[in-house]
């Protein structure tokens, strides 16, 4: 089961408009963890005033970034989950595997 966490960095305000948010995002599974930041130019236009929250922020985030009910920011963050779930080590090159000789 993925985790996920996220928080709002900075927001672009225009007359009382949110136009852009700088987001943060982190998925975690039982093994991994990606983290994302970005920003996003909102498509639909929200009135934000003294009382609006980052709770509120996020809430319309998620509703902007949805495509076909799906959220796009999350799902790139899984399919690199899934891509690292399912990756396989290599040790790097210069990595030279050592052995011990005892007389």
């Amino acid at each position: 089961m993925t985790n996920y966490q996220s928080k709002i960095l900075e927001t672009v305000i225009v007359d009382g408009e949110l136009k852009t948010i700088k987001y943060w995002f982190k998925a975690t599974d039982d093994q991994n963890s990606v983290e994302t930041e970005g920003n996003w130019k909102m498509r639909t236009a929200h009135l934000v005033d003294n009382d609006t929250t980052e709770h509120q922020v996020l809430h319309w985030l998620d509703l902007d970034v949805t495509e076909n009910d799906k959220h796009l920011i999350k799902y790139r963050l899984q399919e690199q989950l899934d891509a690292l779930s399912s990756a396989a080590t290599t040790k790097p090159p210069w990595a030279v595997d050592t052995f011990k000789v005892t007389i």
